[in-house]
Parts: structure tokens; C-alpha cells; sequence
């Protein structure tokens, strides 16, 4: 699974939400490819779970939002959330518990 996350108006953490609740409504319409819905909904609930997001934005300011920079949200090869900055891999910090 591959996300582009448009961070012009929002940082990376609204970004990622308003993404999971767009696909959420998606979901349940019946002309959804839930299929695909199903793997995007799962990629940024696992995000949202396990991402430090203010060390996030403290560490790359492009994070902050209002930016024009191209940052995707994948999973890595051990199917971990991973974020991609203008070609740059991200593993983000965990959120602390």
C-alpha cells in the first residue's frame, strides 16, 4: 500500500486522520473498492497508533504542514508503517506509551 499524504494545509498527523475518516465514509458506500479501502484503512490505523507525532515534526519540519513537499505513507518490508520525504525513507519514532 502506497498513500500520498497532501500536507499544504495540514501537518502529518491531521493529514493521516482526515485521510483514515475519508476512507472510513468510503467505505461504507456502495460503490467502494473495499478491498482496497480495507488495506488503506488498516496502513493508517497502524500510523495513527504507533507514530510519535510531535518527534515527527520536531525532527523533519516539513512534517508541520504547509508545505509543498511529496511525502507517501508505506509499509516497509516488515509491513511497518513507513513514511517516504521528497525520496527520503522516514521510520518514524513510536509514540510513547
Amino acid at each position: 500500500m502506497d498513500i500520498e499524504l497532501n500536507l499544504s494545509r495540514h501537518c502529518i498527523e491531521t493529514a493521516i486522520r482526515r485521510r483514515y475518516n475519508a476512507a472510513i465514509s468510503l467505505y461504507f458506500k456502495a460503490t467502494a473498492d473495499q478491498d482496497t479501502l480495507e488495506a488503506e484503512i488498516d496502513l493508517l490505523r497502524r500510523a495513527l497508533l504507533v507514530f510519535d507525532f510531535h518527534r515527527l515534526r520536531s525532527h523533519w519540519p516539513d512534517l508541520g504542514g504547509h508545505t509543498a513537499c511529496q511525502v507517501r505513507l508505506v509499509d516497509d518490508e516488515n509491513g511497518d508503517p513507513l513514511l517516504r520525504l521528497a525520496g527520503t525513507r522516514i521510520k518514524p519514532p513510536a509514540a510513547s506509551a
